[in-house]
């Protein structure tokens, strides 16, 4: 998946009357100001190594977005296509904080029965002043990393069975499967925190290739993950390889078997 950023931008400026939140009015000696709301998609920018997201209008005007002064919210989820064209008028504080997400983290791991959906989100801390007009930019990415899996041409063709299960290693209950029935349109999402998260994985072929294979690798946050398994030889001897690839780029390879004579 390519990198991606939405932008919402508002605008404040004086004004003073109205509240910003819809439980409770401003001090009324603070001062105010107007905030408008608009997102602009960009997400159509092309990444070679990663396959392209895209957002159209219906899409955005589904997107979820919060704002909250302090710890106190303003709203919450609020749908974009609810708010598009209104304002809002907020008293003045140094302490805003507006969020954007198309869904929740939980949802970025629980759709598509399980296998998760890419979670887009951003957010913003911003002042309000009395007086003052500007505008804020909030950037908005791709907040989890995808997992897929390949196998070689010869495994696809000489082997009838053959899977890499993954699951997060603090997660075991949410374990997936990837196998000849599926292997080739289907993609993992895990969501993942700046220090990571680890990945555990456990590839099966079918004798006498010596599996399952068991190991962890470290999903770092935004990433595209790919794991390809090959079998390489000759009569005499064969291989079983893993390759770790992460955006495109070869991270690794795992050698998964020692040398085997698959014919004797």
């Amino acid at each position: 998946m390519n990198k991606q950023f939405l932008y919402i931008f508002f605008l404040t400026s004086l004004f003073a009357f109205a509240a910003c939140t819809n439980e409770a009015p401003p001090l009324a000696d603070e001062g105010t100001g107007e905030i408008r709301f608009a997102v602009i998609d960009t997400t159509d920018v092309e990444i070679s190594t990663k396959s392209s997201l895209y957002f159209d209008e219906d899409d955005i005007k589904e997107f979820r977005v919060s704002l909250k002064r302090g710890n106190t919210p303003i709203f919450t989820n609020r749908r974009y296509g609810e708010i598009a064209g209104t304002s809002f008028t907020c008293s003045a504080s140094p302490d805003y904080v507006l969020t954007a997400e198309n869904c929740t983290e939980a949802e970025a791991e629980s759709a598509e029965k399980g296998w998760g959906q890419a979670r887009v989100y951003g957010q913003e801390a911003f002042a309000v002043a009395t007086g003052e007009t500007k505008t804020v930019t909030v950037n908005c990415g791709l907040a989890n990393s995808s997992v897929e899996v390949k196998f070689s041409d010869f495994v696809e063709s000489i082997f009838p069975t053959y899977s890499i299960k993954v699951h997060a290693t603090d997660a075991p209950d949410r374990s997936l499967t990837f196998d000849e029935s599926n292997h080739l349109y289907r993609k993992a999402y895990f969501n993942v925190g700046e220090t990571g998260r680890e990945l555990s994985y456990t590839v099966n072929l079918p004798d006498p290739y010596k599996g399952p294979y068991s190991g962890t690798l470290t999903l770092y946050p935004s990433k595209s993950y790919t794991l390809s398994v090959s079998v390489i030889g000759d009569t005499t001897n064969t291989t079983v390889t893993l390759g770790i690839t992460v955006d495109g780029t070869l991270l690794e390879e795992i050698l998964l078997t020692e040398k085997i004579n698959p014919y004797q």
